[in-house]
């Protein structure tokens, strides 16, 4: 089936068959689910739009939160804020040319170092 057939069908009378042969039966969980798909109408024919050659989906916004998940999970966690955002956006923005200078704000932390490691010694 060609996308211009999707978008010419009727998917709203189709949808509504549907919700119709559920909400008739003796199935409890069949009206139930008939339920779910009446509140949702709205959203499931959104799903057959075509726009652009794409379906429309929240799929690649799906996709950056499950990448930033990771990144701070590789991370254990990042204590500065601006570093974590900055490696956020330098590793989503691939078309993106960076120079060295570019930014004259320093964004590491000023504090004590670390000191010395001592070994427990028994």
């Amino acid at each position: 089936v060609s996308k211009e057939e999707v978008n010419k069908s009727d998917k709203r009378k189709e949808l509504d068959d549907v919700i119709k042969r559920f909400r008739h039966t003796q199935v409890e969980e069949s009206i139930s689910v008939a339920e779910t798909l009446d509140n949702w109408k709205e959203e499931i024919l959104n799903s057959f739009t075509w726009i652009n050659d794409r379906r429309v989906s929240n799929g690649p916004c799906e996709g950056k939160n499950n990448y930033v998940k990771k990144i701070l999970s590789n991370a254990n966690g990042m204590s500065n804020f601006q570093r974590a955002r900055n490696r956020i956006l330098y590793s989503q923005n691939k078309y993106e040319t960076y120079t060295m200078n570019e930014h004259t704000d320093r964004i590491k932390r000023i504090g004590n170092p670390r000191g010395a490691y001592k070994k427990n010694t028994k």
